[in-house]
C-alpha cells in the first residue's frame, strides 16, 4: 500500500512491503527501466552530438553585429560588476556575459568557443529538466525522449550561429531549470535563499528578467496560501514578496529606454499581436506557411493560455501547493510573457516575416515543456501516454533539421567574406561593401575600427589566426 506524505512542493513516497503480483509488477518494471534510461540517453547522445556538429561547422570566428555593442565593456576592461548590469536593451547582459568573459579570455575571444559555451548551457539545461521530470513526476518514460528535442531543437539556430549571446537564451533557460528546481527544496530558508538569488540573476540576465514579474505573481500566491493555511511562517513568503521587488525594482536603476525598433503599440491592428504569437508557437515546430502556421499556432496558443489558467486555479485554491501545478504556471508565465512582449515589439515590422525568427524559439522552449508536463498529470493513462507519445514525435521536425526562413550556411559564407576582405584590406566600409554583409550596421555608432584596432593589437578573435 502506498501512503503520501506532502512535503512543503514535493510529494514522498513511502512503500509498504510487496505482495506477490506487486513484486511481479515491480520486477517487470525493474526490466524496463535500464532500457527507458537507454533510450532517452540514446537520444539526449544524437541530439547533442548533431547539434554540436552543427555549430562547429557554421561558426565562424568573428564578431557580429549586436556583438560589437554587448562587447563593449569587454572591449573597457570593465569590472565585474559593470559587465553583470551592462544594458543592450532591452535587457542586461547580466551572468551570461560574466561568464562568457573568462570563456573568451581562455580562448583569445574565439566565435566559435563561445557559440560551443552556450550549447553546454542547453546540455545542462536539458540534464536538470530531466531532473525536475523525475522529481515532479516519477521515473522517467520513453517519451521523455521529448525533453532533450526541446532543449536541443535546431529551431534556436540562429542564436547560436548569428550573433552568440549566452544571456539571450541560453542562460535564462538553464537559471529557469534551475529555479524550479529551487521552488521544491524541503526547508523553507533555503527554498526563499535559492528562489531569491535565481530570481535576481533571472532578472539581470537577457530575456529572464520576466521572471522579475513571475516571481511576485507566484510570492503573491505563496504569502495567501501561508495566510489561509495560518501557517507561523507566512512571514518568510512575505519577506521574499519585499525582496522579489526590489530585486525587479533594482533592474531599472540607470536604466536607459532604447528599444532596438521603434514599433509603437497602437501601430497596428489589435490582431496583428495575437497572430504573431501564433506563428511564433508554430514556426517552433517548423511551420512557416501562413495558413497552416496560423491555424496551429492559434491552436496552440489558446491551448497554453487555458493550461496556464487551468494550474494556476488550483494554485489559488488549494491550501497545499502541487509542485507540478506550480512549476507548469511558472514556465507558461514566463514564456508567454516573452511572446506578448515580442509582439508589441515587434509587430510593426511587417507580418507574418517578424514572427518567424529562429532566434525567438529558445524562450519558447519552457512553454513548450510546461505543455508536456501538463499532460503527464492526465490519470487516464492512455490519454496520457498518447498525447506524450505524439508531443515527442511532433517535436521531431525542429529538432531534425534547420528552420525554413533562416540558413546559416548564408550567414557562414558572409562571414567569410567579409572576415577574409578586413584582413586583407583594413578597410570596413569597402568591405561592407564589397560584400554585400556588413559585420555591423553603422560601424562609427559602435566604434568599429577603434575596436578592431584592439583586437589586432592583442591577436584576439579575427586576428589570433584561429578559423
Amino acid at each position: 500500500m502506498v501512503h503520501t506524505v506532502k512535503v512543503h512542493t514535493v510529494e514522498v513516497h513511502t512503500i509498504k512491503p510487496e505482495t506477490d503480483a506487486q513484486a511481479v509488477s515491480s520486477t517487470r518494471r525493474g526490466f524496463r527501466l535500464p532500457v527507458i534510461v537507454i533510450a532517452v540517453l540514446t537520444v539526449f547522445l544524437v541530439t547533442s552530438a548533431r547539434l554540436v556538429l552543427a555549430v562547429r561547422h557554421y561558426s565562424v570566428n568573428l564578431i557580429y553585429w549586436d556583438q560589437w555593442d554587448f562587447y563593449t565593456p569587454l572591449f573597457n576592461y570593465a569590472s565585474l560588476w559593470q559587465i553583470f548590469t551592462w544594458e543592450h536593451s532591452p535587457h542586461r547582459e547580466g551572468i551570461g556575459l560574466v561568464l562568457d568573459k573568462f570563456v573568451l579570455q581562455w580562448t583569445r575571444w574565439n566565435s566559435e568557443a563561445e557559440a560551443l559555451f552556450m550549447v553546454g548551457a542547453l546540455l545542462a539545461s536539458a540534464v536538470v529538466a530531466l531532473h525536475l521530470k523525475r522529481k515532479l513526476l516519477g521515473q522517467l518514460g520513453y517519451s521523455d525522449c521529448a525533453i532533450p528535442c526541446l532543449f536541443l531543437t535546431f529551431a534556436q539556430m540562429e542564436a547560436l550561429v548569428g550573433e552568440e549571446n549566452p544571456s539571450y537564451s541560453a542562460f535564462p533557460e538553464l537559471l529557469l531549470m534551475l529555479y524550479c528546481l529551487a521552488w521544491m527544496i524541503p526547508k523553507p530558508i533555503a527554498r526563499y535563499g535559492a528562489v531569491l538569488m535565481l530570481n535576481f540573476l533571472l532578472i539581470y540576465t537577457g530575456f529572464g528578467l520576466f521572471m522579475g514579474v513571475v516571481s511576485i505573481g507566484v510570492l503573491l500566491f505563496d504569502l495567501r496560501r501561508a495566510i489561509r493555511a495560518e501557517d507561523e511562517s507566512s512571514r518568510l513568503p512575505a519577506v521574499a514578496l519585499l525582496l522579489a521587488i526590489a530585486s525587479l525594482g533594482s533592474f531599472f536603476y540607470h536604466y536607459r529606454w532604447d528599444p532596438a525598433v521603434s514599433c509603437h503599440i497602437p501601430d497596428a491592428h489589435p490582431l496583428h499581436y495575437l497572430w504573431f504569437v501564433s506563428l511564433m508557437m508554430s514556426y517552433f515546430l517548423g511551420l512557416r506557411a501562413v495558413l497552416p502556421a496560423s491555424l496551429v499556432g492559434s491552436f496552440l496558443a489558446f491551448a497554453a493560455l487555458a493550461i496556464l489558467v487551468w494550474h494556476g486555479v488550483r494554485l489559488w485554491r488549494g491550501r497545499e501547493w502541487r509542485a507540478a501545478d506550480l512549476t507548469i504556471v511558472i514556465l507558461l508565465s514566463f514564456s508567454l510573457l516573452f511572446a506578448a512582449n515580442a509582439a508589441a515589439g515587434r509587430v510593426c515590422l511587417g507580418m507574418p516575416e517578424a514572427a518567424q525568427f529562429s532566434r525567438y524559439m529558445g524562450l519558447l522552449v519552457p512553454a513548450f515543456l510546461a505543455v508536456y508536463f501538463h499532460f503527464l498529470t492526465w490519470r487516464k493513462s492512455q490519454w496520457r501516454a498518447a498525447l506524450a507519445g505524439l508531443f515527442a514525435i511532433v517535436l521531431i521536425p525542429g529538432t531534425a533539421r534547420i528552420p525554413n526562413g533562416y540558413s546559416p550556411e548564408v550567414v557562414r559564407a558572409g562571414k567569410r567574406a567579409w572576415k577574409t576582405c578586413i584582413l586583407q584590406t583594413g578597410n570596413i566600409y569597402y568591405c561592407d561593401h564589397i560584400t554585400g554583409f556588413p559585420a555591423y550596421p553603422n560601424p562609427r555608432r559602435t566604434q568599429l575600427l577603434e575596436k578592431l584596432q584592439f583586437l589586432q593589437k592583442n591577436q584576439l578573435n579575427l586576428y589570433s589566426g584561429d578559423r
